[in-house]
């Protein structure tokens, strides 16, 4: 598990606030994560609270700061939404994520990319550069065969 760090000169902006406090209401208002054989959907009191516990922590003032404690909330808000957390539901009992959660989590990622820093033990560097060089062979042809990823016909041909 990586060490986290957090910031000191964090460069948040009311703006980075106001898409933090923006999940935290879709998460605490449309997300469910308790889900029962009959169908039925509901959302846990840990969900809720977690939820309620990150929009009463955000700092919505001109120069605002999220303290170590408020950052942790919001990292335990997201790990639990990417669990067993679903906002759509769809024909025979599909659950997924929305467009919207999933744009929000991209949010939520870009403001923790300000707050944390990740640290990796030499193991964990090992494991993600073998992961990274695995993944980059899929990536490693691409573009190279002359029908895909280059137009190299001439102008005007079809």
């Amino acid at each position: 598990m990586p060490t986290i760090l957090f910031r000191n000169d964090q460069h948040v902006s009311p703006n980075d606030v106001m898409k933090i406090a923006v999940y935290a209401e879709h998460v605490g208002r449309q997300c469910y994560d308790v889900f029962v054989e009959d169908g039925s959907r509901s959302r846990s009191e840990a969900l809720s609270r977690q939820a309620r516990d990150v929009s009463d922590a955000l700092d919505f003032g001109d120069k605002p700061y999220f303290s170590p404690e408020t950052t942790k909330k919001i990292l335990e808000l997201r790990d639990a939404v990417w669990g067993m957390c679903f906002d759509y539901f769809g024909e025979r009992g599909h659950m997924g994520k929305s467009t919207d959660l999933l744009r929000m989590d991209q949010d939520v990622e870009e403001v923790l990319d300000k707050l944390v820093v990740y640290h990796l033990s030499p193991n964990e560097i090992e494991e993600a550069e073998a992961d990274w060089a695995h993944e980059a062979e899929f990536f490693a042809n691409e573009g190279t065969d002359p029908g895909i990823g280059d137009d190299t016909r001439p102008q005007g041909s079809i």
